[in-house]
């Protein structure tokens, strides 16, 4: 009779434990891996053009096969790739995890600097000394590092610096982004593992260069695209390793199809070699693509180059998640596809079609603006600088004189109303003391400014309207009054169909957290989608 007993109780043990260990291998506890696509520039629109001419298992596959959100807006004002992916990875906006843009303007130097500068690092394969220590919250990423330590993976690899940092987080164990100068990965020092091993060996074998010098043209007859099609063009041809221009030491490769192909790639070895999603703790993995074609002059779709870039884009997916199938399993992992904020039309475009745009640029405003200073309060230098919308003060200069502050900052306020393409003017203080909580037009100014940058004035533009720098660079790409992105989840138990409902790219973050079962980042204002959760 102990015997039997015996014998029973080692059955109902095995059974328990075959039982536990199913539960741990099946993919519907949570995803192993979580993979983030954004693509800098992508709009639905060229989507729905481009749609017939994808392939089965590339964007194709993504969008009929998973969730589209057709609904998501961004609850901040642009100010580039940096601040709109600090804006989805953290779940917040600026006001709390103050990357408000690309750059922006250091009161102490008087000098515009970097968001990711970071003089305390060193550069790994670059002389830039750049890191995620502004970034002034968590990611998700850094809640599931913390959540898993030792365990859990994550790798961002990207186009630009400042996006694929902003991916990594604080706590990425390695990132790595193109350096369209020497044609290699670079990296920083401010992430654990350095270079990823994987990178290095691309560098070293001669894979990035080979795939960086790549003549482009045409996939197809150039007549056969829909950009070309009722005009007769000339096939197009570009050398990815060409300069921007005459003394440049920058490349076209940034604005080509090969630094898509590249980051594939090594995305597609790191899945492999770094064995990520094989067992039951989540890893991540954050990528960064484009389908901006060089010299753009318009945000739409108007020319076969950028039609080009699509098409290849989709073909490079298509190979990356046929990796992931093979390594991992699509089941068990869960893609996320977005992108930054970009106005469906450029202020060129408008103005062709004869409707109110224009470029902004602050030189001549500034010094108009001090000029009329001067002769109100006498012959100072009353302006410190100018970055994104930021009027920068000269503060002791106005404590000196014995001013009141806010009155001079209204009166600059009032006289930035007079100049073209300004729609709004506000002093810092009443930015930052906006209504919080609401979906207002206030309510999205003061998202965008956090109050370690914000200038001492703030301004608006107009619709149609677009800021650009001293070298006529955009600053921000979107100045729309509402900007949304296409956003699509795919894979792991996510059902096929649409969600109607309205939802924040700051809804993102807490959507995946909620599916891995990890805290939600600690800044993060954002809730999960339900249609994607439940």
């Amino acid at each position: 009779m102990k015997s039997f007993f015996k014998i029973a109780a080692l059955l109902l043990f095995l059974g328990l434990s075959t039982f536990k260990t199913a539960a741990q291998s099946n993919p519907a506890d949570r995803p192993r891996l979580v993979v983030g696509i954004m693509v800098d520039g992508l709009q639905q629109r060229h989507i729905d053009r481009l749609w017939s001419y994808f392939e089965p298992n590339g964007l194709k596959k993504i969008i009929s096969q998973g969730k589209v959100c057709n609904n998501v807006s961004y609850n901040a004002v642009s100010g580039g790739n940096t601040s709109d992916i600090a804006t989805v990875m953290t779940g917040s906006v600026p006001f709390y995890h103050g990357i408000s843009g690309d750059f922006f303007y250091d009161k102490t130097t008087e000098k515009v600097q970097s968001t990711i500068a970071d003089d305390e690092q060193i550069g790994i394969g670059t002389t830039d000394k750049v890191s995620a220590h502004n970034l002034l919250s968590g990611t998700f990423t850094d809640e599931l590092m913390m959540a898993y330590p030792e365990k859990a993976k994550c790798f961002a690899v990207g186009i630009d610096a400042g996006a694929t940092i902003m991916m990594g987080g604080h706590t990425a164990n390695s990132v790595a982004w193109i350096d369209d100068i020497y044609l290699k990965w670079v990296t920083t020092g401010y992430f654990q593992d350095g270079l990823p091993e994987e990178a290095d060996q691309m560098n070293v074998d001669g894979t990035f260069k080979n795939l960086a010098s790549r003549l482009w043209k045409p996939m197809y007859a150039i007549n056969t695209y829909v950009t070309s099609q009722g005009n007769r063009q000339e096939a197009f041809s570009y050398n990815p390793t060409d300069r921007k221009t005459k003394g440049s030491s920058s490349t076209l490769l940034k604005r080509t199809p090969a630094a898509n192909t590249l980051v594939a790639e090594l995305a597609g070895k790191i899945v492999e070699n770094e064995k990520l999603g094989v067992d039951n703790v989540p890893d991540a993995l954050m990528l960064q693509f484009t389908v901006r074609a060089p010299n753009e002059k318009f945000f739409s779709l108007q020319s076969p180059e950028k039609e080009d870039m699509y098409l290849r884009l989709d073909r490079d997916i298509q190979t990356l998640l046929k990796k992931i199938d093979e390594k991992v399993g699509l089941s068990n992992t869960l893609v996320y596809l977005y992108s930054n904020q970009t106005d469906v039309h450029s202020p060129s475009e408008l103005g062709d079609n004869h409707i109110p745009a224009g470029y902004f640029s602050a030189n001549r405003s500034m010094a108009l603006v001090n000029t009329y200073l001067m002769a109100l309060y006498g012959q100072e230098r009353w302006i410190t600088g100018y970055y994104a919308k930021n009027i920068y003060l000269n503060k002791a200069k106005i404590e000196e004189k014995k001013l009141n502050l806010r009155q001079f900052q209204q009166t600059v306020a009032d006289f930035m109303l007079e100049f073209a393409g300004v729609q709004s003017a506000y002093p810092a203080s009443q930015v930052l003391t906006m209504p919080g909580n609401s979906q207002s037009d206030a309510n999205r100014l003061r998202n965008s400014y956090n109050k370690s940058t914000i200038g001492d004035v703030v301004i608006t533009l107009m619709p149609g309207w677009l800021e650009v720098d001293e070298k006529l660079q955009p600053v921000g790409e979107s100045n729309a009054i509402i900007t949304y992105t296409p956003l699509y989840f795919y894979g792991w138990q996510i059902k096929q169909g649409t969600v109607k409902e309205s939802y924040q790219v700051t809804d993102i973050a807490p959507t995946i957290s909620r599916i891995l079962n990890i805290p939600m980042p600690n800044a993060c204002i954002g809730k999960p989608m339900k249609e994607i959760v439940e």
